[in-house]
């Protein structure tokens, strides 16, 4: 977070006994957070409301610390939703730091629109968005709802509402009453109603818990990898230490049914999933995806044959705009790109002008490492530090200060002479450049610009409004991916 100065502290603690004054907690509810039975962190969640104006405020705090090959990385996301009494929104405040690289967002709600003032590293990004006109219901609104439909002894809750997590975009959330038991809750027996839960913005099933009164216990979704559990208990315990951290890089590698030549230009590969679930990948840059009857999908890595973009995509300006996350307008992003390209000729082509700053960014990010998570390209541009997310979403931004439309892809990469004797694929990010109307795979972690060694699962925008809902697409194939090469072809 970022310093303040001591006077404005000191000022900060001598209003503070009025300002707080103000508000009177009504709920304060700690939780742990476990993957897969191993504890990650913890989770406090509190109400207050203003005593003059009755305005109500909802805040998130999540705390975890997760272990990527050996390296362990603490993430920390909050959000603070204020509404009227009413269930008027009024604005939402939130945040994630992950070892140093703090991003912080905030909504205000004026009439039909929303003001959103993004910030991560750079200067802050303002842009106004439309208000859904959709209705849709504040936290505790919905609340006040979910809790008096489930003492009507209702099995089926449909609700809209929206997050700061998923972006300012109305979201459907289906709750199926699946069963009631007496548990102790904090020292006392309360009935306990278990709901199943789904949304059409993340493609999984989770299970909710709570009581009559409406009070959340706690929390289960399974994910690729692993079951994400919050359980209520008292702050001490919430607090308790982490002992054995949950790794979450090496338990996901998947191991092909041979080793992949790194000479390629062309490969055809059939994916399955573990779970039996129909396999849905995209057809983008370089892949072109084919559903099989049997539920599985044929992917064909060519790179020779890069697709060409929708009338959609070329229209959309998200591309080339300034977001948190991928700012080209940055003054840092700026000079990295200005002087990858200084040494090219002024008739380069854009192929050129993109290979050129692929180059640059993988030459410029000299610490490459597991020790940030997520930096956006304002801060890489400072940092020279990252995995491949840094380098995936500085290439966007320097493509984007060169006027070059672009996007980052989630998805694996194949690492050869690692975890197998076939080599694995493992979780990856990297970047597309819209080039003559096609989009070209770039990836700024390699020595070349691209190899047939990836498996595109998703792409995005890297805009403020998108990228929560866009990355969370990857929860349904994240680690529940199975790949098989059918036919290599060398140049």
């Amino acid at each position: 977070m970022k310093l303040v100065h001591k006077f404005t502290a000191l000022l900060i603690l001598v209003i503070s006994s009025v300002a707080f004054a103000d508000w009177t907690t009504t709920e304060d509810n700690w939780y742990s957070v476990t993957i897969d039975g191993m504890k990650s962190g913890w989770a406090h969640e509190i109400v207050e409301v203003e005593s003059d104006t009755k305005n109500i405020k909802s805040t998130k705090v999540q705390n975890m610390t997760l272990s990527r090959g050996g390296m362990e990385i603490t993430i920390v996301v909050s959000s603070s939703f204020l509404e009227t009494a009413e269930g008027k929104p009024i604005s939402v405040d939130s945040s994630q730091e992950a070892m140093g690289m703090v991003q912080e967002t905030k909504w205000i709600f004026i009439g039909d629109s929303i003001e959103m003032t993004t910030v991560a590293g750079g200067a802050p990004v303002v842009k106004t968005v439309a208000n859904p006109k959709a209705p849709w219901l504040t936290p505790q609104a919905v609340k006040r709802m979910f809790t008096k439909k489930m003492n009507e002894n209702l099995h089926d809750i449909t609700y809209q509402t929206m997050t700061p997590e998923l972006g300012p975009g109305v979201i459907t959330v289906v709750m199926t009453k699946k069963g009631e038991s007496k548990q102790d809750v904090l020292g006392e027996e309360k009935v306990v109603i278990s709901w199943e839960t789904v949304n059409d913005k993340l493609p999984v099933v989770g299970t909710e818990f709570y009581t009559t009164e409406g009070q959340s216990i706690g929390s289960k979704m399974n994910a690729g990898f692993g079951a994400i559990e919050n359980k209520i208990m008292t702050k001490h315990e919430a607090l308790s230490p982490v002992n054995e951290v949950p790794e979450l890089m090496v338990s996901l590698f998947v191991e092909p049914n041979k080793i992949i030549s790194e000479d390629l230009s062309k490969i055809t590969m059939r994916i399955n999933t573990k779970d039996g679930t129909k396999v849905d990948l995209p057809s983008v840059g370089m892949q072109t995806a084919t559903s099989n009857d049997d539920g599985t999908a044929t992917l064909v890595i060519d790179l020779n044959a890069p697709l060409e973009a929708t009338v959609f995509e070329l229209a959309n300006e998200k591309y080339l705009a300034a977001s948190a996350i991928c700012d080209g307008t940055d003054e840092a992003v700026i000079a990295i790109s200005k002087n990858a390209l200084s040494s090219l000729p002024e008739d380069a082509s854009v192929s050129d002008k993109a290979h050129a700053l692929r180059s640059a960014v993988n030459a410029f990010i000299v610490e490459k490492n597991m020790s940030t998570a997520f930096g956006s390209a304002s801060q890489t541009a400072r940092s020279k530090e990252g995995d491949c997310s840094e380098h995936a979403v500085l290439l966007c931004g320097v493509l984007r200060a060169a006027l070059i439309p672009s996007r980052g892809v989630m998805g694996m990469v194949y690492i050869q002479n690692y975890g197998g004797p076939n080599g694995v694929f493992g979780w990856h990010m990297w970047s597309q450049a819209l080039i003559d109307n096609k989009w070209v795979d770039l990836d700024a972690t390699l020595h070349t610009p691209f190899s047939v060694g990836h498996i595109a699962t998703l792409t995005s925008s890297l805009s403020d409004e998108d990228f929560g809902a866009e990355m969370g697409g990857i929860i349904a194939t994240i680690g529940n991916l199975e790949v098989e090469i059918v036919d290599d072809e060398k140049e």
